[in-house]
């Protein structure tokens, strides 16, 4: 076997390792912000409510009931912040999310 031929099938062997390694591993997902769905006013107080993953029909009508009457949606669990952040409360539920942010 000649030199040539030798650094060709090594050249060979290293390209279908490094192709072989690229299938092996999964694509992370595509980051994507939260969808703005507009301002909310609830009990004299503004509210920008942002949702991902759910329509924002939907996630208006869940924040509006819940800024309300604390009342969350079946399946979500729900989190409130204090008053050092403008975000008022999360709720989500797997990937599912949606939250109000103080105006």
């Amino acid at each position: 076997m000649t030199l040539a031929n030798r650094i060709g099938l090594w050249s060979a062997g290293v390209a279908a390792g490094v192709i072989l390694s690229m299938g092996a591993v999964a694509p992370a997902p595509a980051v994507v912000p939260p969808k703005n769905c507009g301002t909310m006013h609830v009990k004299g107080k503004t509210y920008n409510i942002k949702v991902d993953q759910i329509r924002c029909s939907k996630g208006r009508k869940y924040s509006r009931r819940y800024l309300k009457s604390h009342n969350r949606p079946s399946g979500y669990s729900c989190q409130d912040y204090g008053s050092e952040t403008k975000v008022k409360f999360r709720c989500w539920d797997g990937i599912k999310e949606f939250f109000a942010i103080r105006h």
